[in-house]
């Protein structure tokens, strides 16, 4: 985030990653693409990558507006998985709305304020330290712009994490999983929530 002009990207699955791999070398400045190793999500490649606009999100799903309390799920790459799983497990009692960041830095703020401003509640979702990424970078636009919607930020501790069978058992034991997103928004409405970090160790 210190260095000046760079764009940080993280792709959702292996089709994204190939758009943004295009977008990089159509640009005449540092940009970097966050993906984990493992295993892809399985979606199909296109034939031909698309170039995507910098500093754009992807809004995935929108606000119904019908009556039930909204949350806006941010998943940031690999981990806009889980927000579209935690989404389908709230659909019966709240109106969710999907985004796919898609850019750490520059992050878009238009789309980050809109959704900010019309929801009840805002959960970030990152597979990354908190202290730092994204969540942080989302809380400060909020600051910045006078938007006290409450913000629950789920990512991994600061510390050393680990090695495990899987990633899915490291994620279990943090909470970073579709069922600990759900817990958390239930057991803090919105109207009564505040701004918090969400780790469970």
């Amino acid at each position: 985030r210190c260095v000046p002009n760079i764009v940080a990207m993280a792709p959702r699955h292996e089709d994204e990653l190939a758009d943004m791999m295009f977008t990089a070398t159509r640009h005449n400045h540092p940009v970097f693409i966050r993906y984990p190793r493992g295993a892809a999500e399985g979606v199909p490649v296109k034939a031909e990558p698309e170039i995507l606009e910098i500093g754009a999100a992807e809004v995935v799903k929108n606000f119904t507006d019908n009556g039930k309390r909204k949350v806006a799920l941010f998943g940031l790459g690999p981990m806009f998985t889980l927000a579209e799983e935690a989404a389908k497990k709230l659909g019966k009692e709240f109106d969710c709305a999907l985004i796919n960041p898609r850019y750490t830095k520059p992050i878009d703020q238009p789309t980050t304020e809109y959704f900010a401003k019309k929801a009840d509640a805002i959960v970030t979702i990152e597979d990354h330290v908190l202290a730092g990424g994204y969540g942080s970078i989302v809380s400060e636009l909020l600051v910045e712009k006078g938007i006290h919607t409450p913000l629950t930020r789920l990512g991994w501790p600061d510390q050393f994490i680990e090695h495990a069978s899987s990633v899915g058992e490291l994620r279990e034991k943090y909470g970073l999983t579709a069922e600990a997103v759900v817990a958390q928004i239930k057991s803090a409405p919105p109207s009564e929530a505040g701004n918090k970090a969400s780790v469970v160790a």
